[in-house]
């Protein structure tokens, strides 16, 4: 019995051992090789908080080159000097030392740093890891890791900088810069007119949100920047342009529109909002009639981008536009989202209003003429690095209050229009009668402003400013249900709106919307809060998780439950996508950053069979490279960074090239070298592939033309050719231009089309007009190549009714034809029927010996993959066209 009582004790022990956070970092140490750190308190950088928990972007950056080496990092605070002694005695493996001002990593060692060490560049910003000077595989490991880590994410490093300094950087100007200041006491400078609270003269002063921060820059600087009243923005830009005046305050942030105006531009130093000003009597027409200022930028960067040319009606500034809209000339225009209110109170134009919704935005700079001294430009890049972004915002929020209240007072005059009868009449009972009247009068004004502001028009439903504004109420009343983790954010939107809006009519549909929203927010008690957009497109709904419910099981009862809807009486099936936000436990609550993620979440399940999905940090990392793509993509497009590499298309009896396929790569300075997944389908979604394929086409044009012309060898490139361009307005006429230009002889270059570019996947039939568009493209000299062919459902129709010359048999059929011995005979039957009808076959992702000989096999004589050859820079590929043409 006592032997028993023995081994029992003895587990108890063991196991208490065992899960003791001193045996559990045994166990993490035994597995994972620990090296020992030691440090100084760096703020910003390296230091241990009042938690004992760490902190700092060059601890981060550790950490993450620890998680690349394998190892486990402990720390040791001490002084550099005590750290140093311990580093050359051995019981530091890893000193951290400050203030590092290098950034490559290959640059030899400052000889001021301490001897009898080896140092580990984290980069410029993060500081240095020294080493003892024996240890240099250490030193090698570290470094190679660190290389990894910029190579998988270039943008890892600014982002820790950028997450532990969000304070403005100190002004450090140069004895040159200060000479410069001395010298140049007065800055001849214009801003923008006519746009409070944004900028505008009172009494021939600046005034406004830029004037306010044009005193910040003349504090700091010690300068006097005069201010230059103009009446127009176009006669502004002139002056800008003819060197009339140094500076422009407020100038949109684009390089080719400076060097349009003989200028240069400053980092950015603010964002503007757009938005929509529409009329209250009238409906938005299908086609409505867009008023937009010629002299902006945004005009032709957004507005002409975003309407057809028809429908825009140019006029000379933002308040001829407002006037225009007012008038009936218009039907719609864009402004600032903090001047919008004030531009219809200061034209009384009671008419008009604004749904607050955000069209567009861009960012605003300072324009330095380039007959300005350069360094003025250097000068003031490091004001704006010196100005905390919270004090622009403040400025903004401020000027905006400002102005209102004056707005205010001018609508209580306005909406008044007896009151001056009144006075004139001196008499009590009429002044008090219109007085009742002013009140009476403004309480439905009221009262109809904010049913406007905040309900949905027809169908008496909550709209999405109200939403957001009550969200913080709501989620502050169940607090207890938040620190559990049992509240989100779902946006509900049901798919095809435009074709059951086109079905049932726009009155119907909304009226069917309602219905079901009202039924199933009723069945469900734990949907808290819910707002519709005003285009009825989508809802947000605040939502408690219900007890024995995962948020995904929660988000299916909702779709479930929306399904059927009751149109004219007749149940009838919707589809949704849900996507879904959990609100945090605890800190700071961004209402607009809650719905953004939930609508991120549903946007990352577009095209996918998901119907729900939830938001995660991925998603946001992944939005924030997407938007970092489209800011350099028309510059890349422009500098020539998109490359073109071609693939051999190989005969696969005597392995002779035969042909190429033009495929393109992305070296991007900022971003790095991206392979085409990584923007493609962004392009598509943004319409840029359409730019990008004309470029890859001429310059594929080009190439052959002038081997062409040189008498040197050439064979059949292909060229891919987005579905975008089928509803593109003039692609034929653009085709035909390209192919006149470089007279070509025919089918010489080949266009891969794929199903997806004709068919329509609801009702699997073709588009009316492919027939025309395959034909006239052949008769413009180009060949047809029908792509990724067995993949979907209307391969065989396009076959069928399409003059196509190349059937490309997707790599997906080969892989099949190798293990399943019926789709080897599909593949055979294919490859015969493509034959039959005097197309070249060729299957592409042709990888192994074995799958060539299956190819050969089953008849088909030209193929394309790796097996052969990878995709080549254009000299590269003609070099090994050369050789083998060799005898």
């Amino acid at each position: 019995m006592r032997s028993w009582i023995r081994i029992y004790l003895f587990a108890i022990m063991a196991l208490t051992i065992f899960l003791s956070p001193t045996a559990q970092a045994q166990e993490t140490d035994f597995l994972r090789p620990v090296l020992r750190v030691g440090f100084d308190d760096t703020p910003g950088t390296f230091w241990q908080g009042s938690k004992l928990l760490y902190h700092g972007a060059a601890y981060e950056f550790a950490e993450s080159i620890a998680t690349y080496e394998n190892v486990h990092l402990t720390y040791t605070r001490s002084s550099l000097e005590d750290n140093l002694l311990r580093l050359h005695a051995g019981s530091l493996d890893l000193v951290y030392l400050p203030n590092a001002p290098l950034t490559d990593i290959h640059l030899p060692t400052p000889s001021t740093l301490p001897p009898h060490t080896l140092y580990i560049p984290l980069g410029e910003g993060f500081g240095w890891l020294l080493v003892d000077e024996s240890r240099p595989e250490l030193r090698d490991r570290f470094i190679e890791a660190i290389k990894v880590i910029r190579n998988v994410n270039p943008l890892y490093p600014s982002s820790l900088l950028e997450k532990y300094h969000v304070k403005g950087n100190d002004l450090n100007l140069t004895a040159e810069e200060k000479a410069y200041l001395a010298a140049h006491p007065v800055i001849r400078t214009m801003v923008s007119p006519r746009q409070p609270p944004y900028t505008y003269f009172q009494d021939g002063e600046p005034q406004g949100v830029i004037a306010d921060i044009i005193k910040r820059v003349e504090n700091d600087l010690g300068i006097t920047l005069k201010v230059i009243p103009e009446e127009t923005q176009h006669t502004m830009m002139q002056h800008l342009t003819d060197g009339d005046i140094d500076l422009v305050m407020d100038f949109y942030t684009d390089h080719n529109w400076a060097k349009a105006h003989n200028a240069t531009i400053t980092f950015p130093y603010l964002t503007l909002n757009y938005v929509s000003v529409l009329r209250k009597d009238k409906s938005l027409p299908e086609n409505p009639t867009v008023a937009c200022a010629r002299p902006h930028f945004y005009t032709q960067d957004y507005i002409e981008r975003l309407f057809p040319p028809e429908q825009l009606r140019y006029y000379t500034d933002v308040a001829d536009c407002m006037a225009a809209v007012n008038n009936g000339e218009a039907d719609m225009t864009f402004v600032k989202s903090i001047t919008a209110q004030s531009d219809i109170f200061r034209g009384n134009y009671y008419n008009l209003y604004t749904n607050g919704n955000v069209v567009f935005s861009h960012k605003v700079s300072m324009a330095i003429s380039d007959a300005a001294d350069p360094i003025l430009l250097r000068i003031l890049n490091k004001e704006i690095a010196h100005i905390d972004p919270q004090d622009i915002t403040s400025i903004v929020n401020s000027q905006v209050y400002r102005v209102q209240a004056k707005d205010t007072l001018q609508s209580f005059i306005y909406r008044n229009p007896f009151m001056a009868l009144c006075m004139l009449g001196g008499l009590l009972l009429l002044i008090i009668a219109w007085l009742l009247y002013y009140l009476n009068l403004r309480h439905r004004h009221n009262t109809a402003l904010w049913q406007q502001a905040n309900v949905v028009e027809n169908v008496n439903i909550y709209n999405l400013h109200w939403f957001a504004n009550e969200l913080p109420n709501a989620i502050a009343n169940y607090s207890e249900s938040r620190k559990k983790g049992e509240l989100f954010v779902l946006v509900i939107v049901p798919q095809r709106m435009a074709f059951l809006k086109e079905a049932y009519g726009p009155q119907t549909y909304a009226e069917s919307i309602k219905t079901t929203l009202e039924a199933v927010t009723k069945r469900f008690p734990w949907i808290l809060r819910y707002g519709l957009s005003a285009e009825i497109t989508h809802a947000y709904m605040l939502c408690q998780r219900p007890t024995g419910l995962t948020l995904r099981q929660s988000a299916e009862q909702i779709e479930k439950a929306s399904r059927i809807v009751v149109v004219n009486g007749i149940p009838t099936s919707f589809s949704y996508q849900l996507g879904l936000c959990l609100v945090p436990r605890q800190g700071n609550l961004d209402v607009s950053l809650l719905m953004d993620n939930a609508m991120m979440a549903r946007n990352e399940i577009i095209g996918k069979t998901q119907t729900i999905g939830i938001f995660n940090t991925n998603m946001h990392d992944e939005m924030i490279k997407h938007q970092q793509m489209e800011l350099y993509m028309e510059k890349a497009l422009e500098m020539g960074e998109f490359q073109i590499h071609l693939q051999a298309k190989y005969d696969l009896n005597t392995r002779k090239i035969c042909g190429a396929e033009a495929l393109v790569r992305w070296q991007s300075p900022e971003l790095g070298f991206m392979m085409p997944n990584h923007f493609i389908s962004l392009f598509e979604r943004n319409g840029f592939a359409l730019k990008l394929d004309y470029y890859v086409l001429e310059t594929v044009c080009a190439l052959l033309q002038e081997r062409i012309k040189q008498k040197l060898p050439v064979v059949p490139i292909s060229v891919n050719q987005s579905g975008l361009h089928i509803s593109e307005r003039g692609y034929l006429a653009n085709m035909q231009a390209i192919a006149d230009r470089y007279q070509l002889p025919r089918k010489l270059v080949e266009l891969e089309l794929t199903e997806t570019v004709f068919i329509d996947f609801n009702t699997k039939t073709e588009n009316e007009n492919a027939l025309q568009i395959t034909r006239r493209l052949k008769s413009m000299g180009f060949a047809l190549s029908m792509d990724d062919f067995c993949t979907g459902y209307s391969s065989i129709a396009m076959l069928r009714n399409l003059p196509m010359d190349v059937m490309k048999i997707d790599r997906s059929m080969l892989l099949s034809a190798e293990q399943n011995e019926r789709s080897l005979v599909i593949l055979k039957q294919v490859i015969k029927m493509g034959q039959s009808l005097n197309m070249r076959v060729l299957v592409e992702g042709i990888e192994t010996e074995a799958q060539e000989r299956l190819l050969q096999a089953a008849g088909c004589h030209i193929g394309q993959g790796f097996l052969f050859a990878h995709p080549l820079p254009t000299e590269q590929f003609f070099a090994k066209l050369e050789d083998s043409l060799k005898p």
